[in-house]
């Protein structure tokens, strides 16, 4: 169990509210805690409550609002409130992480579209729990190259095949065995500039 006191928030925040100013400070900052890594891991699973975090990870519920609730919603903004319940007087709030999806349309069945902070949330807790080698295959093949129009067209082709063969993956996992035996991996091809393209003359 963590047993660490709230820190105040931070002076440096670059702003008088004590938000931060740009979306990857705000992101930094909200993976720079061991606890607030766990919570933002739970809740790429789904929206949850300080109460029903608390309990999960065995740790305070102070501890678990504070973070929750002054930290990820109001300085970090990476988190926002999605319903308010009534319990024995008081009002239980329910938060959901604010990132968005990267790509666009329908998921197979069985799988959804994750954003790069929901990508890196998850890494991170795998590299933390040391658990690429606990299934063969795992990786995190990324490589800086440089390459011509035809070379990113192909690039682009291959990418667009890796997904459609993962998604077909997910599907006869699907009618093999329902839920029996699998389990929850993140899969998925990235490519995009490394640098922004130069200005036109």
């Amino acid at each position: 169990m963590i047993a660490a006191e709230p820190a105040a928030p931070s002076k440096n925040s670059g702003s008088e509210t004590g938000r931060l100013e740009t979306p990857l400070d705000r992101v930094l900052r909200a993976l720079n805690h061991p606890l607030r890594r766990r919570v933002l891991r739970a809740l790429v699973d789904g929206s949850s409550s300080a109460s029903t975090l608390s309990k999960e990870l065995g740790v305070g519920l102070g501890l678990v609002s504070y973070h929750l609730n002054q930290v990820l919603a109001r300085e970090c903004e990476v988190v926002e409130l999605v319903k308010e319940v009534p319990r024995r007087g008081a009002t239980e709030k329910f938060y959901r992480l604010k990132f968005q999806a990267l790509s666009g349309g329908d998921s197979a069945p069985g799988s959804r579209a994750m954003s790069l902070e929901e990508c890196f949330i998850v890494a991170v807790a795998a590299m933390e729990a040391n658990v690429f080698e606990a299934l063969d295959g795992s990786s995190w093949d990324w490589f800086l190259a440089q390459v011509d129009s035809r070379g990113w067209a192909e690039i682009a082709a291959a990418s667009e095949e890796f997904n459609d063969r993962a998604r077909a993956a997910v599907e006869a996992t699907r009618a093999r065995s329902g839920q029996a035996e699998s389990r929850e991996v993140v899969v998925g091809a990235a490519a995009f500039p490394a640098v922004p393209p130069p200005p036109t003359a």
